[in-house]
């Protein structure tokens, strides 16, 4: 019988994602400018400590996948649990993220400070990402949970942005003490969200698990290191999560580079002082809130797909806003600004909510094909997709600047490099949204056929013959999959030692 999940659980669980969106939040709007304006780095350095920290998450990311979704094999995973053991181990290791925001250091304590802490985001947010899924299975209770943790969410953008300009009117923009202020300040926030994640929060029984750990033969070092790529590679073979990776990559890409060029854009481009930026985010992350709450139900009625296409149209025809006001330079600037920010805001709600939402439906879809449970190899794909496009970005945003002359702690940028933050801003985020509304047109994951797709894994479960499938069971799991029935519930080649390996 599958516990109930009250508020203090859904409060408990939307927390987590402050390490999630908050500090990611303040690090993408911010730490590139922090970088080049107060610690004398060129952009291109910035920048690429950003693409360097990638190459480590090519590794550290599906091995902490790997590492989560097996730790219940060890002494420790089933004292503490394989998921919530990494949780309570972040809880202490928050205390890194202020050190991010210290100026007067060197390009290697830069890299070497991001490339730690970004090892450290990712043991605690892959386990995290799992959690939902091991929570509940019905559709309902676990929307409300990724709902939960969407709101907390933008409420964690909301202070990445409001609190930096706080300091920043209470110590001028001229100084760097206000990064540092809102890194001291975001690490007690991290601290008592993960103790409160950590509290009220449970994973799949031990007894469950020690079922399945029965199924499978202790490996050696590299037979383990071959079934993680083996099972890395079969992710991609999941026709759902393939429309979903495109979807997430797309929209969240769309955002990410946004977000990363905006704060240029409102400073540079707008001639804006910093503390706007901030006002303007804190402004986003207020309409996102809300937009989140409209998106919830939107999804439950009508899935995945159509919101999430409407959002990103919604996101293109923004930025064209923000194109008018830069071409135009009407009166009341910040006014205008206000007004497109209003409905971009409204629009990110949907583009962050629906992928991680989704997202913890493809274990599901991946059971329906494998006969496993794979959480973790899932969340490890995602974390470093994600991480890997925004370092691409990132790194190609910079390279962009700089090639139109961009110049590193300068007041005022060149008339190109004014036009190039712009062209930036508008081109790259609707081609990045177009790829993602492409995605979404594929995608058919809806709250009745999860439905359909749950019942019929537990008749398989529960002993019930393949042979006995409704039509509508094998038109939901060949749909969701991509694989035909008879070829599902582990009668395939995918992932490692399946029945035909």
């Amino acid at each position: 019988m599958e516990k109930k999940i009250g508020l203090r659980h859904s409060l408990a669980y939307g927390g987590g994602n402050f390490l999630g969106s908050g500090a990611l939040a303040v690090s993408g709007a911010w730490l590139l400018y922090f970088y080049t304006t107060f610690c004398g780095l060129s952009i291109v350095q910035a920048a690429s400590i950003f693409s360097i920290a990638t190459f480590v998450d090519a590794i550290s990311n599906p091995i902490m996948g790997f590492i989560s979704d097996n730790f219940h094999k060890t002494k420790i995973g089933r004292k503490f649990g394989r998921r919530r053991f990494f949780i309570m181990l972040g809880i202490p290791l928050m205390l890194v993220y202020p050190m991010l925001w210290i100026h007067g250091f060197g390009y290697w304590y830069y890299l070497v400070t991001y490339l730690l802490f970004e090892l450290i985001y990712t043991a605690v947010m892959i386990p995290y990402e799992s959690l939902a899924a091991e929570m509940t299975k019905d559709f309902g209770a676990r929307s409300r949970l990724t709902g939960f943790k969407a709101i907390f969410g933008k409420l964690a953008n909301f202070a990445a942005a409001f609190i930096p300009g706080r300091f920043i009117a209470m110590y001028g923009k001229d100084s760097p003490t206000p990064f540092l202020s809102t890194g001291l300040v975001f690490a007690g926030i991290l601290i008592i969200a993960l103790i409160f994640l950590y509290v009220y929060s449970w994973e799949r029984s031990p007894q469950e698990l020690e079922m399945e750990a029965k199924k499978e033969p202790s490996l050696s070092f590299v037979e383990s290191m071959k079934k993680l790529f083996i099972d890395l590679y079969s992710t991609f073979q999941i026709k759902s999560f393939r429309h979903h990776l495109g979807m997430y990559l797309g929209g969240f890409s769309a955002e990410w580079l946004f977000t990363s060029v905006f704060t240029y854009f409102v400073i540079f481009s707008m001639h804006q002082g910093s503390e706007n930026v901030s006002n303007l985010s804190s402004f986003n992350s207020v309409i996102q809130l809300v937009a989140t709450y409209i998106f919830i139900s939107y999804v439950v009625k009508k899935g995945f797909s159509k919101p999430f296409i409407n959002a990103l149209v919604i996101v293109s025809l923004s930025v064209l806003g923000y194109l008018a006001i830069f071409l135009i330079q009407p009166s009341h600037t910040v006014m205008w600004l206000y007004a497109v920010t209003f409905v971009m805001g409204f629009a990110t709600g949907g583009v962050y909510y629906i992928p991680w939402n989704q997202y913890t439906f493809m274990a599901d879809i991946d059971e329906a094909v494998t006969g496993r449970r794979r959480e973790g190899i899932y969340a490890g794909v995602m974390t470093f997709a994600g991480k890997l496009v925004r370092s691409i970005i990132v790194f190609l945003l910079g390279w962009c600047l700089q090639q139109y002359g961009f110049v590193s702690k300068a007041a005022t940028q060149p008339i190109s490099a004014q036009y190039a933050i712009v062209g930036v801003m508008v081109i790259g985020t609707i081609v990045l949204g177009l790829f993602g509304i492409w995605a979404s047109a594929l995608f058919k994951l809806n709250m009745s056929s999860h439905k359909v797709l749950v019942n019929e894994i537990e008749r398989l479960k529960s002993g019930g013959s393949m042979k006995d499938v409704t039509p509508e069971s094998r038109a939901v799991f060949e749909k969701l999959t991509g694989f035909d029935y008879e070829k599902c519930w582990g009668n395939n080649r995918i992932g490692y030692k399946s029945k035909l390996q």
